[in-house]
């Protein structure tokens, strides 16, 4: 599996856990996905994740526990790189992208 493809089905996986427990009373899209090097030198997914809607009906117990969830599923795909969600409102998704632009950080804005 190519990076394209690993990254695909991160994204897909991603969705199908959210959308099944949040069904159409949040949006999720788009769901980034980018392959980083972490500070210890170890690979992982960074995942910048959008959505739209009332951010106070967004669990945060629950989505704490997307990774737990997610993870398994992953290996049994054959990829083995921990994923690192990062939720970002849709109304603040340029504000991030101008900041991060502003850093010099690169943002993965769509594969």
């Amino acid at each position: 599996m190519n990076e394209q493809q690993a990254h695909d089905t991160v994204r897909n996986l991603v969705a199908e856990d959210l959308n099944g427990r949040f069904g159409d009373e949040f949006v999720f899209d788009p769901i980034l996905v980018e392959t980083r090097v972490g500070y210890d030198g170890d690979e992982y997914l960074h995942l910048n994740i959008i959505f739209d809607g009332d951010q106070r009906r967004l669990d945060p117990h629950w989505t704490g526990g997307l990774v737990t969830r997610v993870l398994p599923r992953l290996q049994e795909k054959g990829i083995d790189t921990w994923p690192s969600p990062h939720f970002i409102e849709k109304s603040e998704w340029n504000a991030y992208v101008r900041e991060m632009t502003r850093r010099k950080k690169e943002v993965a804005l769509l594969d």
